[in-house]
């Protein structure tokens, strides 16, 4: 025999020994995870329980895995992940190894997979008991104890319709949908309805914000535009009706609409989902009860007058998460309190039953060192939270009798040296703390005696007008005290204020350049100088539910935005309106 045939046939046996290797099902030992690699062709990716997963194929016996990984593309086509190779393929199905696991599916799936991860990758979280990432119009949908939504800006989704905000209704009666989700174009977490999407294709302006169920939804489209949208139903086949200026696609005459008092707000048959906004448009959907019996709409008004969208009225404030050099926003929800990051992930969350006091939450970093914690004030006590959600030594603080009304976080000179000011409900007073809970040498409140002590304190705030430094403090029955740092009275003002709403102030050099705005009960704006009690300014020209005050144009100085039902104005320094 000659030399050269023992290597030629080494050679054979072991190339047939790789081939029985490849395609023979077999252990390929630890499973890469496929969420890190899958590429953008897969609009839905899934993290099933094998349980789960089981009963989708009629309580198969599946191959053991510790997650089923299921993705499918925009045309239906299936690919399935898992640890270990099915023994007896479902038919038409084929399966090869990949990192360690096994990818199976029709040809089609197989011939699509690629390791190219981009947006969806991104999007997706890890969670131990199912996760259902999903590409939708807009954006992206994640659905794991709640849902996620990011809309895709890029796209436009916000850009046309958000000028019209209309009031959002919830559909009720024996025979209302029972799946429905109302909030702006491209923030609900599942594809419900395209139909307001037509409208807009055919030049129709529609507003965004909308509730939509599956195959219809209400919109409002101006009267201008009415003639035109019933030419359109006719040639789509849709049955129409009107609620003013609401025009609802497919619905019924027989339902019967709530007002949704909260901007976003969803029913399944899980049960009731409410939306906030985080950072980024990313809107974060909980509440989901598990209750069949819960509605919706039996927890919106009863009335048809409108809701109020935009504010971000959950949204308590924003604080520096300095692991991660970016910015968290703390929101208050559904009993718990929690930090997200701008892509939508908790940092940390604590259980909340109580409402915060005015004041929401605000970053502080106590011991000057670059590390910052989020202090937020309840009735039972005043928090200070490390960037894992842990309270800092000597906190909270409570009150030795009664709670707090109202509370401040001041730092005079801008260098980080803080007095926490909190009201109490039983003695009157306004008492001051510094660094990890100390009582502040000096300090004593002591009202001028016109003041009602019984009537609790609402709002606290520092002003700095020229070299002096006032502490406003407003109390229930409109009375204001204006503090010097020690607590005793430094001036009187003439001004009662209305404390059902936090005040703002438009700040001079003194206390007549310095002016107090705030809501009345009639829901009007009201403005006065804090020196000679005048009245000026927005007094009186508009209606309000909500105030803030912001850079809105760039310029270095900060301008009043007013809220009334979702609907929002700036106004400049010469009350001017901008927009």
């Amino acid at each position: 025999m000659r030399m050269w045939v023992l290597p030629g046939l080494s050679v054979a046996v072991a190339m047939a020994v790789t081939y029985l290797y490849l395609t023979t099902p077999a252990v390929g030992g630890e499973a890469e995870n496929p969420m890190l690699w899958a590429s953008d062709d897969w609009v839905v990716w899934e993290q099933l329980p094998c349980a789960e997963a089981a009963t989708r194929w009629g309580n198969a016996s599946l191959p053991e895995s510790r997650f089923v990984r299921r993705f499918v593309s925009a045309s239906g086509d299936e690919l399935w992940h898992m640890d270990q190779p099915w023994m007896a393929l479902p038919e038409g199905w084929n399966q090869q190894m990949w990192r360690g696991g096994w990818l199976s599916g029709v040809g089609t799936a197989l011939d699509l997979w690629r390791e190219d991860p981009q947006d969806m990758a991104r999007h997706w979280r890890e969670g131990e008991d199912g996760t259902k990432l999903m590409r939708t119009a807009h954006g992206w949908a994640l659905e794991s104890e709640g849902w996620v939504v990011w809309s895709d800006r890029a796209e436009g989704v916000e850009a046309e319709g958000d000028a019209l905000q209309p009031g959002l209704f919830a559909p009720r009666g024996p025979e209302a949908p029972s799946s429905w989700w109302a909030s702006r174009l491209g923030e609900a977490p599942v594809r419900t309805s395209g139909l307001d999407q037509i409208v807009r294709s055919a030049g129709i302006p529609s507003s965004a914000w909308a509730t939509r169920w599956e195959g219809g939804g209400r919109w409002f489209v101006g009267a201008e535009w009415r003639q035109d949208l019933e030419r359109l139903a006719r040639e789509q086949g849709w049955s129409i009706g009107w609620e003013g200026n609401d025009v609802v696609v497919n619905g019924n005459d027989a339902w019967e609409w709530s007002t949704i008092e909260e901007g976003r707000l969803g029913q399944t048959a899980d049960g009731v989902w409410r939306g906030i906004l985080a950072a980024g448009g990313t809107v974060l959907w909980t509440g989901k009860s598990g209750m069949a019996g819960e509605s919706a709409a039996e927890e919106a008004g009863p009335t048809d007058t409108g809701s109020r969208h935009g504010p971000g009225a959950d949204v308590l404030g924003r604080v520096r998460n300095h692991r991660t050099q970016t910015t968290m926003e703390v929101l208050k929800d559904e009993g718990t309190m929690a930090a997200f990051q701008p892509d939508g992930e908790a940092v940390w969350r604590v259980d909340v039953e109580e409402e915060p006091l005015a004041g929401g939450a605000v970053e502080v970093d106590v011991y000057a060192n670059g590390k910052y914690q989020a202090m937020f004030c309840l009735p039972s006590g005043l928090h200070l939270l490390d960037v894992k959600g842990r309270e800092v030594s000597g906190f909270p603080l409570v009150a030795p009798q009664g709670e707090w009304t109202a509370w401040a976080l001041v730092d005079y000179e801008g260098t980080r040296n803080y007095r926490y000011l909190v009201a109490s409900s039983h003695s009157g007073l306004v008492d001051n703390f510094r660094r990890e809970g100390a009582s502040t040498p000096g300090w004593s409140h002591r009202p001028d005696p016109s003041i009602d002590r019984t009537s609790p304190v609402r709002h606290i705030r520092h002003l700095r007008l020229g070299s002096k430094d006032y502490i406003y403090v407003g109390r229930a029955n409109g009375q204001v005290e204006l503090l010097k740092r020690n607590g005793a009275t430094r001036a009187i003002t003439p001004v009662k204020v209305d404390a059902q709403h936090p005040p703002l102030f438009r700040q001079g050099g003194n206390l007549d350049g310095t002016s107090v705005l705030y809501i009345d009960d009639t829901g009007w704006i009201r403005e006065f100088t804090l020196g000679q009690g005048e009245e000026v300014g927005l007094s009186g020209a508009a209606r309000a539910d909500h105030l803030e005050q912001m850079d809105v144009d760039g310029d270095g100085r900060a301008e009043i935005v007013t809220w009334l039902r979702g609907e929002r104005t700036v106004w400049n320094a010469r009350n001017e309106r901008l927009e």
